[in-house]
């Protein structure tokens, strides 16, 4: 008899609930409500008690954190920003985390696919299967951008088993494509928070995984089926920052996000933030920020300069200082305690120390400024710099305060117009590193970053993909090295 422990997060619109539902048997599994139970486990998943996957900037460090829009300075991932990945479990908990997520996903579609027709009352089978294979669809795109080839496992785990050996990157994605093909079909338009799977993140991040293969054709028709939902829009209500904040977690431009209850420091609170902002700021634990050379590129009158803080003022006070001269790189507040509006109102240094470390805080996987931005690109790689390119692009310039791209560009130069302005606009969301591979300029990039850093290192297509865990290669004799295993 195979029994599953779940803590659950039940989600209607913003107003979530942490429930520990026991343990609940294959036998026992019944009910829409057992259905949901499991579905909500998977959920769960992301966050992983909120210190690690989507949580605590576990995914961003070794995805944005590997690029030119995040510096990493705080000693516990010091070795991921200079490329010393000597360490062959620097990404471990990662794998570990997301594997969860898929065997928790695998078995609610196994137990739901068990259940009777008649049990559903208030969504169909077919709706919740659908939320399970988008939340492994994600789980495999996340774990596929970051090791490439990965065992692909479809059943859950029922004893211990002999590992599986990796599956052809292609093939994984092949299922990836699948899974979120059927979220688009049985899922509603909109889920009512972004925090549940819809139709719209699937087309999304069906568009992303077909443009990690360079399928363009296929990538664009489902951004425009995304954006022909008409359920989505940039926020403009106030000004850019404020779209990150708490009270703003369920905005229309968010179009999937992990969400936090934040009910308490140690139970059900995102500590995303945390590490990404130095103490002397607002308490974070990170010496995290974005690099001088991406800050120096944004134009007079970008809005967005509010969020990439240079003149910060000091927690314990005295005069204003300045974040290069401190740190080297611009405090990115987005995920910042200050923006902490909901469980620690008010923007005072006191705020800071107020319900310390408890947030509400989202993590957007998928907003639509990105949709935007990948409409313009995907336009201009089809079509070049078309009008429609120039308006998917203006729209987020025109957001931020700042006038029409240049016209007449070369497909070339809108191709990097529309790079830099995902580079400013997207910083430190966990983006910037396949914008780099999908554009080919991963390498050349890169080795531009190390050199403006100082770093003695030359980047080539290997650091493309995070060594598999040590831990991993040693319990499983079917499981092979990435290139980066051999640094």
């Amino acid at each position: 008899m195979i029994f599953i422990c779940l803590i659950t997060l039940n989600s209607c619109n913003d107003d979530l609930e942490e429930e520990l539902k026991g343990q609940l048997s294959e036998s026992s599994i019944s009910t829409e409500s057992d259905a949901t139970a499991l579905i909500d486990g998977v959920y769960n998943g992301f966050l992983a008690g909120g210190w690690d996957y989507y949580a605590s900037g576990e995914l961003a460090r070794v995805t944005d954190g590997i690029t030119d829009v995040f510096v990493l300075n705080d000693s516990k991932y010091r070795n991921i920003e200079t490329y010393n990945w000597t360490d062959e479990n620097i990404a471990s908990e990662l794998w570990a985390s997301i594997y969860t997520v898929v065997d928790r996903a695998n078995w609610a579609i196994l137990l739901i696919e068990g259940i009777n027709e008649s049990a559903f009352r208030t969504a169909t089978k077919e709706q919740l299967i659908a939320e399970a294979r988008f939340l492994r669809g994600l789980a495999y795109f996340d774990l596929t951008g970051l090791f490439g080839d990965v065992p692909l496992k479809l059943e859950p785990t029922k004893s211990d088993e002999v590992g599986l050996p990796r599956t052809d990157v292609n093939l994984v994605y092949e299922q990836i494509e699948a899974d979120f093909e059927y979220a688009s079909i049985h899922l509603p338009g909109r889920s009512g928070t972004p925090g549940k799977a819809s139709k719209g993140a699937a087309y999304g991040l069906l568009a992303k995984t077909q443009l990690r293969q360079l399928k363009w054709e296929l990538a664009e028709d489902n951004i425009d089926k995304l954006i022909a939902l008409g359920e989505y829009n940039l926020f403009t209500e106030d000004n850019f920052l404020k779209l990150f904040y708490e009270s703003n977690v369920l905005d229309d431009e968010f179009i999937f996000s992990i969400l936090s209850l934040g009910e308490s420091y140690s139970v059900a609170s995102n500590h995303h933030l945390k590490f990404f902002t130095p103490w002397g700021y607002d308490t974070g634990w990170a010496t995290v920020g974005l690099p001088v050379e991406i800050y120096n590129e944004m134009e007079p009158g970008d809005e967005r300069s509010e969020v990439y803080l240079q003149e910060y003022p000091y927690l314990y006070g005295g005069a204003i200082k300045d974040a290069i001269d401190d740190f080297g790189f611009v405090i990115n507040r987005k995920f910042g305690t200050f923006n902490r509006d909901v469980t620690s109102p008010g923007t005072g240094t006191s705020a800071a120390y107020r319900n310390y470390g408890i947030s509400k805080m989202g993590v957007p996987v998928l907003r639509y400024a990105d949709v935007l931005l990948l409409k313009a690109e995907i336009e201009n790689e089809l079509n070049g710099p078309t009008d429609i390119a120039y308006d998917a692009i203006n729209e987020v310039r025109n957001r931020s305060g700042l006038s029409d791209l240049t016209d007449g560009l070369s497909k070339e130069a809108f191709r990097s117009a529309v790079l830099n302005e995902r580079a400013i606009e997207l910083a430190a969301e966990g983006h910037r590193k396949d914008d780099l591979i999908r554009q080919g300029v991963f390498v050349s990039k890169l080795n531009q970053y190390v050199q403006d850093q100082g770093y003695s290192v030359t980047i080539t297509d290997d650091y493309k993909l995070m060594p598999i865990p040590r831990t991993e290669l040693d319990l499983n004799p079917n499981m092979e090295p990435n290139p980066s295993n051999n640094f």
